[in-house]
């Protein structure tokens, strides 16, 4: 029990579990030969051996360990980011508090293994944005009142709830939205991971379906963003906060995944049915931009509206998007740097000439001619 005072090594016995052996990935367990075990119950080590050798664990092990023995002792508000060498010292902390700190580790690792999330199947989403952002959605309800500023962090606290907390990511994205891969057999952690991961790699956006969103058009990006606000799609809001148009785009992406892919004979225009959510809105924002370009390309005038002809409209798309500018800013430019060169010394218009004669009538009566 917490709180009690350790007791002299030699006068106890310490049992080496099964689970703790196997648990090949922890630096220390490498060091836990029967050799060592067999000098530790003879008294041939000291406690203080047991340790130092918990020094060596890497910081992963030990930040896994330590917020483990917070959650079981109700202090999972403790579960914060520390420097790499304190989680070490703070399990260190803990284990001297118990009577019985090698049984008690042995304990945390059997939970460990018994209920926390293992690396291997966080891989496919640790360190992408688009898939933490779509994970995330699944349990926005959870996470209402906290608050990630960029990728980076959401990412880390995707990574950390489900590795810590998967029963109830589990409960919660049970309602997936869209046709779910059932995993039928595996352990209750990772069953329900799974079947997401399934559904989600197999059912989300297409690339053929986000040709026409370009990354590197800020303007488009910071469009399709406002117009899926707008329109109450994007996940997340006021959860997550992107730093860069790249992350935006990003969480443009996680959002479209989000919605359903299952066509539905209600789903629609007027005359033409049979979209999914999802599809509907591809088609609904799609249609909304290109009505945009087409307004931005007419370029006014003074005297009105000037006219692109159909073959020019993609030279115009092409020029508007290299030089990063409207086409109303494009082609004024355009006829400035013509004006300008129609100006060149060596044209000689008939501006030119008049501002020469109008040079030599003041030097002749400069001179008294």
């Amino acid at each position: 029990m917490s709180g009690q005072v350790t007791k002299p090594f030699d006068n106890q016995t310490y049992d080496f579990d099964q689970a703790s052996m196997l648990y090949s990935q922890s630096q220390f367990l490498k060091l836990m030969t029967d050799e060592y075990i067999k000098d530790i119950k003879s008294g041939k080590r000291r406690i203080e051996d047991f340790y130092k050798s918990l020094k060596k664990l890497n910081t992963r092990d030990a930040r896994s360990l330590l917020y483990i023995s917070n959650k079981l002792s109700n202090k999972s508000h403790e579960n914060i980011n520390y420097d790499d060498d304190d989680y070490k010292n703070l399990l260190i902390i803990q284990l001297k508090d118990w009577n019985m700190p090698i049984e008690r580790y042995n304990f945390l690792i059997k939970f460990k293994a018994e209920n926390i999330l293992p690396e291997d199947y966080i891989e496919w989403f640790k360190n992408d944005l688009r898939c933490s952002l779509f994970l995330m959605s699944l349990i926005q309800k959870v996470v209402s009142n906290a608050a990630y500023k960029g990728g980076e962090e959401l990412t880390a606290r995707t990574t950390n709830f489900l590795k810590y907390h998967i029963a109830v990511f589990n409960y919660h994205a049970a309602d997936f939205s869209y046709k779910e891969t059932v995993i039928a057999d595996g352990d209750w952690k990772v069953k329900t991971l799974l079947s997401v991961k399934a559904t989600y790699l197999k059912g989300r956006t297409k690339n053929k379906e986000l040709k026409w969103l370009d990354v590197s058009n800020h303007e488009q990006i910071e469009w399709a963003y406002d117009y899926l606000e707008k329109n109450k799609h994007i996940v997340l809001k006021g959860v997550f906060f992107p730093e860069t148009i790249e992350e935006k785009y990003e969480l443009i992406l996680a959002s479209l995944d989000r919605l359903s892919n299952t066509k539905s004979d209600d789903i629609g225009t007027e005359k033409n049915k049979g979209y999914s959510p999802r599809s509907y809105v591809l088609f609904s924002i799609k249609k909304a931009w290109d009505g945009q370009k087409q307004y931005e390309s007419k370029s006014k005038t003074s005297d009105g509206i000037i006219k692109i002809y159909k073959k020019n409209q993609a030279k115009l798309d092409e020029l508007t998007k290299k030089n990063k500018m409207t086409a109303n800013k494009l082609i004024n430019k355009y006829i400035e740097d013509a004006h300008k060169k129609m100006l060149s010394p060596n044209d000689q218009s008939e501006k030119q000439v008049f501002e020469h004669y109008e040079e030599y009538k003041a030097d002749k009566k400069h001179m008294n001619i």
